[in-house]
């Protein structure tokens, strides 16, 4: 329970963390971050802290484009769910040191329905978002670009879990993230009513990848 603690106090932390988590986000994968590394991160002045930030963020995208997929997606605001969820990710990444949070996602994590947190970080609840809101963090000051560079990490995670369920352990490349949502931000821009996730489960039903 520790160790949920550690997780979940990160992640409320993200805000502070938005400006540096948003620099990395562009080049952020789940199949090239370990759980080691995951695990290794949440202590406060970790170094890798702002990558866990990421993972966590990650984790939660993959697991709702899965789950959105089979039709089985709920969000929750309740704290023992949560704390469920945050615990379990740290459990299995302890476990499986090795694996990447990718596999550890894919195999331990979306074989069963689990409940979402509904605010993935304090800006951002993909129950909620919209595209125009995206379009204008995008163009707008620092600390909105950051949100949206943030929401495309989960994203790109949304659409990798969604195409898992068809075809499982397919890793989409790092070199296919850029297309992917760049695809998306095109589409925001014609459909600012749209929720972000509605449109990420488009783009995962319709982009073909080989």
């Amino acid at each position: 329970m520790l160790a949920s603690r550690k997780l979940t106090c990160l992640a409320a932390g993200v805000g502070a963390l938005m400006t540096v988590a948003s620099a990395q986000a562009a080049e952020f994968t789940g199949g090239s971050f370990s759980c080691l590394e995951f695990t290794n991160g949440m202590g406060q002045n970790a170094s890798g802290r702002v990558q866990s930030v990421l993972a966590r963020q990650w984790i939660l995208g993959y697991l709702a484009g899965y789950y959105r997929t089979q039709g089985k997606i709920e969000y929750t605001e309740d704290a023992g769910d949560i704390d469920k969820l945050d615990t379990l990710m740290v459990q299995k990444c302890k476990e499986f040191p090795q694996a990447t949070i990718f596999a550890m996602s894919a195999q331990m994590l979306a074989n069963e329905p689990r409940k979402l947190p509904k605010n993935v970080t304090a800006d951002f609840s993909p129950a909620a978002y919209t595209c125009g809101q995206h379009v204008d963090a995008r163009n707008g000051a620092a600390g909105d670009a950051n949100r949206a560079d943030l929401a495309e990490n989960w994203a790109f995670a949304f659409i990798q879990g969604a195409k898992n369920v068809a075809t499982p352990n397919m890793e989409i490349r790092a070199e296919n993230k850029p297309q992917l949502i760049g695809v998306m931000n095109k589409a925001c821009g014609n459909a600012r009513d749209t929720l972000y996730g509605d449109l990420a489960a488009l783009v995962a039903e319709k982009v073909k990848l080989q």
